[in-house]
């Protein structure tokens, strides 16, 4: 018996995260202007937004990474983006962003 090997259930899973509409909009803002934002700068985020540390540093690697995509993706041949590919105002002001923080 003291072979048996004891198999514990995994700890179930977070529930994913989906940001407010304010939390989103502020990210997006701030990431505009500041693509790599200090540890210092994303604990205030995260503070300011009611966030975790580590999901603000999240938010900015991801986006990082989808603004690298849509990079690559882009015809090399058309540089020029089509209005029908622009994305909707975020109706905030990178100055509205950081009067938030």
């Amino acid at each position: 018996m003291a072979n048996q090997v004891e198999h514990q259930q995994p700890a179930p899973k977070k529930p994913r995260l989906v940001f407010t509409d304010l939390q989103r909009r502020t990210l997006q803002a701030i990431f505009k202007e500041t693509k790599r934002p200090s540890k210092e700068m994303q604990v205030t985020i995260a503070r300011q937004l009611g966030l975790e540390p580590t999901t603000v540093g999240n938010f900015f690697m991801n986006a990082r990474r989808r603004s690298m995509d849509k990079w690559k993706d882009e015809d090399p041949k058309n540089p020029g983006v089509d209005e029908g590919q622009l994305s909707p105002s975020l109706g905030i002001s990178p100055r509205q962003a950081t009067d938030v923080l």
